[in-house]
Formats: structure tokens, sequence, C-alpha cells
């Protein structure tokens, strides 16, 4: 049986993976804080009630932005 292999970009990086997984599980499995995190999927800023969905494909792209406070 032949697994296809896929990329991703994530913060720019190119990365291989097999198996499909969601957004929230590639979160889950990095250690974010998902409270103090914007996503930017594909070029656009993707609403958090959208993370458990979106099953990540081959050449997505990912940036993963902190929040952070100023004063």
């Amino acid at each position: 049986m032949f697994i296809e292999k896929k990329n991703l970009i994530l913060n720019g990086k190119k990365y291989n993976y097999k198996a499909s997984f969601t957004l929230s599980t590639l979160l889950d499995y990095l250690g974010f804080n998902t409270s103090l995190i914007v996503v930017d999927y594909n070029g656009a800023i993707l609403p958090k009630e959208f993370w458990p969905q979106t099953i990540l494909k081959t050449n997505d792209s990912v940036e993963i932005l902190t929040i952070a406070g100023g004063g």
C-alpha cells in the first residue's frame, strides 16, 4: 500500500506528513495556548470555531501568530 506524502507550509517552513489531521490537532501537538494565537490559513485569518473541522491538505499554508500585549 502506497501512502502519499503531503506537504504543509508552517510559519514559512515546508514540512512533510502522511496522515490527515485537523488544524486543532496540529496546534495541540505543537503545544500552543490557543487562547493567545491567531491562525492565518492560506492567506486569511481563520476563525477559531473552524479549527476543529479544518482538515489540512497538501500545500496548505499555516501561519501561527501570537498575540502580544502592549501599553
